[in-house]
């Protein structure tokens, strides 16, 4: 079966296009009149072509593109799975409607605005209790046979000690070292040549008498050819 399409446009402009211009040309187009061109820049999507090829639908967005407007192409569903859609549908429908017919009235309808009340579980819902019983505090829950074996670890601590309360569990440090004496040091002025320093030395100045710069574009890869 072929293909269908169907052509929308929701007011939507070409880049670079403004919008008399574009009213103008699709008003050219499709001769239609302010009213049609009104509704069709409203901003809700409208239906231009419907179940056309594929062909037909592309010339159609061509067209409308040209004139500053762009369309939006949608491939329709074929009339087997729409017919199937609305059979699903349906039977969806009639199924909530016969649950609902089904279910007993109890519960409140009150008018919009109101506090809606949460329905009642009918008596002939609630679950019947009868030879259920809760087993005193302490009792197991397991059965002898699901319960995990037991882990019996022995371990040696004959050769471990406790230390006596408030006993250091490490050596104590070693004082810190005296302060170095810097009595004999002194702050220079500002400005102040430091001694034992060496003084500046000259910036070098090498002789490039001998070098010269290569031509403009000059080829300094190493496989050129030499001319």
């Amino acid at each position: 079966m072929t293909e269908r399409y169907n052509v929308y446009f929701a007011g939507r402009l070409v880049e670079g296009h403004d919008l008399d211009t574009v009213r103008e040309e699709l008003a050219k187009l499709f001769n239609a009149d302010q009213q049609t061109l009104d509704k069709l820049f409203n901003g809700e999507v409208q239906l231009i072509k419907s179940g056309c090829d594929k062909a037909t639908a592309i010339k159609y967005k061509i067209v409308m593109q040209r004139a500053g407007a762009e369309p939006t192409l949608a491939k329709v569903a074929s009339a087997s799975k729409q017919a199937n859609d609305e059979s699903i549908k349906a039977h969806t429908a009639e199924t909530k409607i016969a649950a609902l017919a089904a279910a007993p009235v109890n519960r409140s309808f009150d008018t919009p605005g109101s506090i809606v009340k949460t329905p009642t579980m009918p008596q002939e819902a609630t679950p019947a209790l009868d030879g259920i019983g809760l087993s005193p505090v302490g009792t197991d829950v397991l059965q002898i046979n699901e319960r995990a074996a037991p882990i019996n670890l022995s371990v040696d601590t004959s050769a471990l000690t406790l230390n006596t309360l408030g006993q250091r569990l490490s050596q104590k440090s070693s004082s810190p070292p005296a302060m170095p004496d810097t009595s004999h040091l002194k702050v220079a002025k500002v400005g102040d040549i430091i001694p034992n320093l060496l003084p500046p030395t000259k910036p070098a100045s090498p002789n490039i008498d001998n070098l010269m710069l290569s031509p403009l574009n000059f080829d300094f890869r190493d496989d050129r050819i030499l001319e």
